[in-house]
């Protein structure tokens, strides 16, 4: 009896253990992931809009590279049949909150229902695959990350920004990202929000410039997929 009583005290510790341990890989924010591969997520924000989603598919599937899209719920109820032109394609989605409202000073419930939402827009348009969570602004907060963790949910911001929402030019925004191009980086554009003509030809001169160096353009499962323990966390 006692040593039934032992197995299932370790069997009690092993489980708190391993929820522990799924709280908190779900709860990291990665910003980029270390890899000695030559490759890079392609993600894009805000959308989907239009003609500006539709454009950016047009270039992507033109060069046969799939990106993710981090979507807003509200804008995906405008616009369902292009969320639906995204799966089609093969490109990914992520969540990107309802109406890209700052979640610092939330409560936990709110946020947690925000993001629900958003991910029941997309399951009922037929999305299947884990959806990813990238926070409006890239501001996070302890109310999220808890969220998040009851969502099982894992937060994939971006390694730096090189600013398309400005008035800069396709070609710098083209240069602000190969000034910062290294394996693994996460580089986020936007697809919405605004008018975005030169974010879509600064997409397909970032596609040439990154086959010209050997780079591989994946979606962001199939980069965290590269990172084994190696994903750069932070915890802010």
């Amino acid at each position: 009896m006692k040593h039934v009583k032992q197995i299932a005290l370790f069997s009690l510790l092993s489980m708190i253990s391993w929820n522990v341990l799924a709280e908190k890989s779900t709860s990291e924010t990665i910003r980029h992931v270390k890899t000695t591969q030559k490759v890079v997520a392609l993600t894009f924000d805000d959308g989907p809009s239009e003609p500006y989603t539709q454009q950016i598919l047009d270039v992507l599937n033109k060069n046969h590279v799939k990106g993710t899209f981090f979507v807003l719920g509200g804008n995906a109820k405008e616009y369902p049949n292009i969320v639906k032109e995204i799966m089609k394609d093969g490109h990914e989605l992520g969540n990107h909150s309802m109406y890209h409202d700052k979640m610092k000073n939330r409560s936990v419930d709110k946020i947690y229902n925000d993001i629900k939402s958003v991910d029941t827009i997309l399951r009922n348009l037929g999305y299947q695959k884990e959806i990813p969570f990238r926070a409006p602004f890239g501001i996070t907060s302890d109310n999220l990350r808890e969220a998040l963790a009851k969502l099982n949910k894992q937060m994939v911001l971006f390694t730096f920004l090189p600013q398309d929402w400005t008035n800069i030019s396709s070609q710098q925004i083209h240069d602000n990202v190969m000034k910062e191009l290294r394996p693994g980086l996460i580089i986020t554009l936007h697809d919405g929000g605004k008018r975005r003509e030169n974010t879509v030809k600064a997409t397909q001169m970032l596609i040439d410039s990154l086959q010209q160096k050997g780079y591989r353009l994946v979606t962001v499962s199939e980069l965290l997929a590269l990172r084994g323990q190696n994903a750069v966390s932070l915890h802010e």
